[in-house]
């Protein structure tokens, strides 16, 4: 894995430097999900800097920034200018920094869960008014509303107040979900039409799998032609079928396994995802009877032995 996660860097690093911000992110992201590293997750917040990206990239500098900064190896220059990044990104946001002394309570930010306290980092949202909700089982919920500009930053102490004996606890938001669009509430309440939701979603989510590994797929069929190129100039392919072979002759071969790799888990992401999307539309036309809701949750895999989809949940 850790092999994989620098190989896709490398493309990423590549694609940045051509100005390809939207591969160099994609790279970025797959290496990410192989390998942690702070200097992976700066990378991909360049990447979504250039992208307009502000949030995504404000997250990812703070977690970088912090993790340099308990790093005895990284050097003042790379904390320098990861702390000049992340002050860019933060321009570009709101902050909210949300402290409680009560551990373990959930921080919910206009419905979708932002963690769990204490935070390790401030909250970034875009500019405008957002809701905030801070719960607990123990706890009375906490509300509150925010406006937040573009560079400003709220602090908000919460002090949550202990829950009377026998009140009933809060009700769990399901955070497996994005927030359903105002308008939606009243058609979710139907199950058919929560499975009709979980199926376009799943449709849509492999089909961004697909872009991914389709852009992968030609950032390394890029890279084999580049490797082809120039073993040409150096005296021809046959120089690969001797004994003693350049070491570009093993590249050539690695991006061209990777490309193949890329390229099938591309074609099944859209496979699946035609599958899916056509399976839900037939079901929306023909069923009548109520079903149970489910959940279901679709993710890129990459990792050093194959390329998929993973799928989690049922229909």
């Amino acid at each position: 894995m850790t092999e994989q996660a620098r190989k896709l860097f490398k493309e990423g690093v590549a694609a940045f430097e051509q100005s390809r911000w939207a591969e160099a992110r994609a790279a970025f992201l797959a290496a990410l999900a192989l390998n942690g590293h702070y200097t992976i997750r700066g990378n991909l917040a360049a990447a979504e800097l250039k992208l307009g990206r502000y949030r995504d990239a404000t997250e990812h500098l703070a977690r970088c920034v912090r993790e340099m900064a308990e790093d005895a190896t990284s050097t003042a220059e790379e904390r320098a200018r990861g702390e000049a990044a992340y002050a860019e990104a933060r321009a570009k946001v709101g902050t909210l920094v949300v402290r409680t002394k009560v551990d373990g309570a959930r921080v919910f930010v206009d419905g979708t869960l932002r963690g769990l306290t204490p935070l390790a980092d401030p909250l970034f949202v875009e500019p405008g008014a957002h809701t905030i909700s801070v719960e607990h089982e123990d706890y009375e919920t906490k509300k509150m509303t925010v406006q937040l500009v573009a560079g400003g930053q709220i602090e908000n102490g919460v002090e949550l107040r202990q829950r009377s004996a026998g009140a009933p606890p809060p009700k769990r938001l399901d955070t497996t979900m994005a927030p359903l669009a105002r308008g939606a509430e009243e058609h979710a309440r139907d199950p058919r039409t929560a499975l009709l939701i979980g199926g376009a979603a799943t449709a849509g989510a492999a089909v961004v799998a697909g872009v991914v590994f389709t852009v992968l797929a030609n950032a390394n069929a890029s890279d084999a032609e580049e490797q082809r190129s120039l073993l040409h100039q150096e005296g021809g392919l046959d120089a690969c079928k001797a004994p003693g072979a350049p070491p570009r002759c093993t590249e050539l071969k690695d991006a061209v396994a990777a490309r193949y790799d890329f390229s099938n888990a591309a074609f099944w992401s859209f496979v699946g995802a035609g599958t899916v999307g056509v399976g839900t539309l037939v079901y929306g036309l023909i069923s009548r009877s109520p079903v149970n809701e489910r959940r279901v949750h679709v993710a890129p895999l990459v990792g050093s032995n194959g390329l998929g989809i993973g799928v989690r949940g049922g229909f």
